[in-house]
């Protein structure tokens, strides 16, 4: 169903730029900008000015008094230069509204914004359950996914962010970091969530690790490809629902292989956030702009929800003239790390400062508060997801 989202922003170059991105990357969207806010008020007299009303803070006290006036009855969100700017600064009197922040990657924001509209507050789509799912995803092999999810998944868990991280490779080396243990432990969670005889409690108790350098639970690596070569939607679907269900996690983060089968699709259609990885190589541009083409017509909101992000980059961003993912460029560049490339000890994976801070970096951009700071949902105005007491939520 097509949503009609309302920009209002004073400087006329932002606005139009924010309104062609948000235009061309969500097709879904009728998208009207104004940069005055007489037109504005103007628009909220005549029409019911649509879903989402997203007004730049400065000129939020009268447009949102405008809104009241006109009995407007869908989202009003602050598009704020100071998210969590208090009363007077920017946000406006009364009810505390959500806020988006101005100054992030438009990929963010959009997916942000597109997340507030079909749930409410909150930073990124959810399933019944309250937990929110973030995929690493690559076109194409050797962009470096395997590090990003752990490296993403560990850096949630220092944020108090109870986190599992879950590969879903054929084949992945993940048992040099964790250690060997038992090698068929999806194969043997996903008979006996299908078996129907009662004991996939048990065997999900039984067969989850914890790594405390990761802070994060997984499952053990496989010693053969064939249950991940084997993996359906309708298998994902039951695996993914089971480590929700549990309760005892904020979030997954998965890690798939570089596919493009129905498993694939699906996964990326239950994800809240993609981080979708590039390199600077031509070769690995062109084979994710044609899946993203071919997925277009399944997954229409995808790149509202995805962060194209460039992995292994080098030197000063010269690929501006050849881009041709969504978004004027990548919504982050994680560096490339020498020290990695004849690595003898797996856990330096989480030892490059430059990495951990770009990281670093996207987690702000996707919501999550750090350690001892107040989650960017709280600041909103409310708080979503499941965890205990303390732990902060995707927001």
């Amino acid at each position: 169903m097509s949503s009609r989202v309302v920009l209002a922003a004073p400087e006329p170059q932002y606005a139009a730029k924010l309104a062609r991105y948000l235009k061309e990357n969500n097709p879904d969207w009728e998208v009207a900008a104004f940069t005055q806010e007489a037109g504005l008020i103007r628009h909220l007299q005549e029409s019911d000015g649509g879903e989402a009303l997203l007004v730049h803070s400065s000129l939020l006290p009268r447009i949102r008094e405008a809104a009241r006036d006109a009995g407007y009855r869908g989202k009003l969100i602050v598009l704020a230069e100071k998210p969590g700017a208090p009363v007077g600064e920017g946000s406006g009197g009364g009810e505390a509204l959500p806020e988006l922040a101005q100054f992030q990657p438009l990929s963010m924001l959009s997916a942000e914004l597109r997340a507030l509209i079909e749930g409410g507050v909150g930073g990124g789509r959810r399933d019944s359950s309250g937990i929110e799912i973030w995929t690493v995803f690559s076109a194409s092999g050797g962009a470096g996914k395997t590090t990003v999810a752990l490296n993403l998944a560990k850096q949630a868990g220092e944020r108090g962010c109870r986190t599992f991280y879950l590969n879903l490779e054929p084949l992945n080396a993940t048992d040099l970091l964790f250690g060997e243990g038992e090698p068929d432990s999806l194969s043997r969670l996903l008979y006996a969530l299908q078996s129907g005889e009662g004991r996939a409690g048990e065997e999900w108790e039984r067969l989850r690790r914890h790594h405390a350098g990761l802070h994060a639970d997984y499952l053990d690596a496989p010693e053969h490809p064939a249950e991940r070569l084997a993996m359906t939607p309708e298998k994902l679907k039951t695996l993914l629902s089971a480590i929700a269900d549990s309760g005892s996690f904020d979030l997954i983060v998965v890690d798939p292989d570089s596919g493009c089968g129905d498993w694939h699709r699906e996964l990326l259609a239950a994800s809240g956030r993609v981080l979708w990885l590039t390199t600077d190589d031509a070769h690995a541009q062109r084979k994710a702009d044609k899946l993203l083409r071919y997925w277009q017509d399944q997954l229409p909101d995808l790149p509202g929800r995805a962060a194209f992000v460039v992995n292994k980059h080098a030197g000063a961003w010269a690929g501006a003239g050849r881009w041709t993912l969504p978004g004027s460029g990548p919504a982050a560049l994680l560096p490339y790390v020498p020290q990695w490339k004849t690595l003898d000890q797996p856990g330096r994976l989480f030892q490059a400062p430059s990495f951990s801070g770009a990281i670093d970096r996207l987690l702000d951009g996707f919501g999550l508060a750090a350690a001892g700071e107040e989650p960017i949902a709280a600041r909103r105005g409310g708080s979503h997801g499941r965890g205990r007491s303390g732990a902060y939520r995707i927001g």
